[in-house]
C-alpha cells in the first residue's frame, strides 16, 4: 500500500504441514497448513508518527454531537507527535463531508499546538446541513481517499467513528452489505488506505461495515459513545504494524494447475491472487497490516500427477514471505496403496483442526446473522454446530460467544437453546466481535513445558502421547 516501507522491519519463518503421502490424479487436490510467524527487529516497538497519515470521519447524528465532540477532543490530544491527520465531521448543503480540522488547507502535523488547537476546535463538529442525514459510508471513504492521495506516507489509515444514521439501505443489496455505491467506492480505495470501524450506540447494521473493514484490511469494533479509548487504542494498534504490505508468494510447478490461498487467523478471509505475466508459475496473494505475531493460512494446490514419478518425494511449489521460503513435498502413492497406511504418511497433523475451526467459525457467524432477524431454530442449528467443533478443538472463546445469546445443553452434541429474549444489540455487537479475528492453537504449535517419558526420560513435547525414543505411551 504504501510509497515506501517502513524504517523498522520482520523477520519471518514459514512452515508447511501437509500430508505427504496423497493419491495421483489428473487434478489432485492437495491442501497444506501454513503458519508464518514475524518477529519485529530492529530497536522500535512503533512505527515513527512520521510516517503514519490519519483521516478520522466522525459519522453520527445530531443527538450524538456532544459526547461525539468530547471523546474526538480526547483523541486528538492522544495523537503521536509527527503523526499527518485530517478530521471529517458533518456535512454541507449538498451531503458532502465538512473538513473539521485543520482549518485551512488539507493536512495537519500534530505536535503540542496543533493538538491543542484540533482539541477545541472539535467542538465545531455540527450535524448535517438541516435535517438531512450524515453522508452515507461511501461518501467518507471517497473523501479519505481524495485526501490521502495528497499524502503518499507509508501507512495511511482511515478511522471511521459511526453510529449507523446516515446508511444507505442501498448497499445492503450485495454479498454481505457490499453493494451500491459503497461496493464501488471499496474497489476505487483497495491499495490506496486500511480502515477501522468504531461503531457508537445500536442502531447500526454490521454488514456494510464489516464489508468495508474486511476490503479496507482493518478492525470493527463497537464502543460507547465516549470512544475516545477505544480510538486511541486503535491508532496505538496501527502503529505496531511494520509492513503496510506483503505478499505471500507461491512459485509452483508447471504441473500445478490452481492456486488458492485463505487466511484462518487471526482474521478469516480469503484473499486474491495476482499473477505475473512474465513469471508464468509465481502467484502473489497480497496481505496486509504486518506487525510481530502469527498467521495461519490454508494453501490450496491443485495439481496434474499423470507424468510424475510414484513413490518419490516432488516439490509441487515453494512459499516465501519476505526472506523466508518452505517447500511444498508430497510424494504420489503407486496403485493399490491407501493413503495414510505404513509409518510414512508425513505430516497433515493440523490439517483436520484447521478445517474443523473454518466450520466453526462460519457456523458461529451464521448463528449470529440468523438471530438478527430472529430465526431461531436457524440460529439453534448453527450454533449448536460451533459448540460442538469447539468442544473437539478446544476453542473456549467460541463457547463464550454463544452463552451471550444462548444457553449450551450439551457441548459434545452441539445442543444449545435460544433464550426467550435476545438483545438485537448483542447480537451485532457479536459479530464484530467474530470478525476480529482469534489465535487459532492448532497441534504441533501449541506452547507448554516439555515432558519427561517416564520409561527412557527421554524429552517429548507437552502434547505428546508417545515417546519417540523407545515408543511407549506417555
Amino acid at each position: 500500500m504504501g510509497a515506501d516501507a517502513p524504517s523498522s522491519g520482520l523477520e519471518f519463518t514459514v512452515s508447511l504441514d501437509v500430508r505427504r503421502d496423497q493419491q495421483p490424479h489428473h487434478d489432485a487436490r492437495i491442501g497444506a497448513h501454513l503458519r508464518v510467524e514475524a518477529v519485529g527487529i530492529g530497536p522500535r516497538d512503533e512505527v515513527p508518527g512520521i510516517e503514519l497519515a490519519v483521516v478520522i470521519a466522525l459519522d453520527v447524528a445530531a443527538g450524538r454531537r456532544e459526547a461525539a465532540a468530547a471523546a474526538l477532543a480526547a483523541t486528538l490530544r492522544a495523537l503521536p507527535d509527527g503523526v499527518s491527520f485530517a478530521v471529517l465531521g458533518g456535512a454541507d448543503a449538498s451531503g458532502e463531508p465538512t473538513r473539521c480540522y485543520p482549518l485551512s488547507g488539507r493536512w495537519a502535523l500534530a505536535d503540542t499546538m496543533e493538538k491543542r488547537r484540533a482539541a477545541f476546535s472539535a467542538g465545531r463538529i455540527v450535524p448535517a446541513s438541516g435535517d438531512r442525514p450524515p453522508p452515507g459510508y461511501p461518501a467518507w471513504l471517497a473523501a479519505a481517499r481524495a485526501l490521502f492521495a495528497e499524502r503518499r506516507l507509508p501507512l495511511r489509515h482511515l478511522l471511521l467513528i459511526t453510529d449507523g444514521s446516515g446508511r444507505d439501505p442501498a448497499d445492503d443489496a450485495g454479498p454481505d452489505g457490499g453493494g451500491g455505491a459503497l461496493r464501488a467506492e471499496l474497489d476505487a480505495c483497495q491499495g490506496a488506505f486500511t480502515a477501522d470501524v468504531l461503531a457508537v450506540g445500536g442502531d447500526w447494521d454490521p454488514a456494510p461495515l464489516l464489508a468495508l473493514v474486511e476490503s479496507l484490511h482493518g478492525t470493527a469494533e463497537h464502543t460507547p459513545d465516549r470512544f475516545g479509548p477505544a480510538a486511541t487504542g486503535a491508532l496505538r494498534r496501527l502503529r505496531r504494524v511494520r509492513s503496510p504490505e506483503l505478499p505471500v508468494v507461491v512459485t509452483a510447478r508447471p504441473a500445478v494447475r490452481a492456486v488458492e490461498l485463505t487466511e484462518t487467523a487471526p482474521r478469516p478471509q480469503g484473499i486474491g491472487p495476482v499473477l505475473r505475466q512474465e513469471e508464468p508459475y509465481r502467484v502473489d496473494f497480497p496481505t496486509h497490516q504486518w506487525e510481530p505475531g502469527t498467521r495461519d493460512y490454508l494453501l490450496t494446490v491443485l495439481a496434474d500427477a499423470s507424468t510424475d514419478p510414484l513413490g518419490v518425494l516432488l516439490q509441487l511449489a515453494t512459499v516465501s514471505v519476505g526472506d523466508a521460503t518452505a517447500a511444498l513435498l508430497v510424494r504420489w502413492l503407486p496403485p493399490g496403496v491407501a493413503v495414510g497406511a505404513g509409518a510414512t504418511g508425513g505430516g497433515g497433523g493440523t490439517l483436520q483442526a484447521m478445517n474443523a475451526a473454518t466450520q466453526m467459525r462460519t457456523a458461529l457467524n451464521r448463528g449470529y446473522a440468523a438471530l438478527d432477524p430472529m430465526s431461531r431454530d436457524e440460529a439453534e442449528q448453527q450454533f449448536g454446530l460451533a459448540v460442538r467443533l469447539a468442544t473437539e478443538i478446544g476453542a473456549a472463546w467460541v463457547l463464550q460467544d454463544v452463552r451471550k445469546v444462548a444457553d449450551i445443553v450439551d457441548g459434545p452434541r452441539g445442543l444449545v437453546r435460544v433464550g426467550p429474549t435476545v438483545d438485537r444489540g448483542t447480537v451485532r455487537r457479536g459479530r464484530l466481535h467474530i470478525a476480529s479475528g482469534h489465535r487459532l492453537e492448532l497441534p504441533g504449535h501449541t506452547t507448554g513445558k516439555p515432558v519427561k517419558c517416564p520409561h527412557c526420560r527421554h524429552l517429548a513435547g507437552p502434547h505428546a502421547r508417545f515417546c519417540i525414543a523407545c515408543g511407549r505411551s506417555l
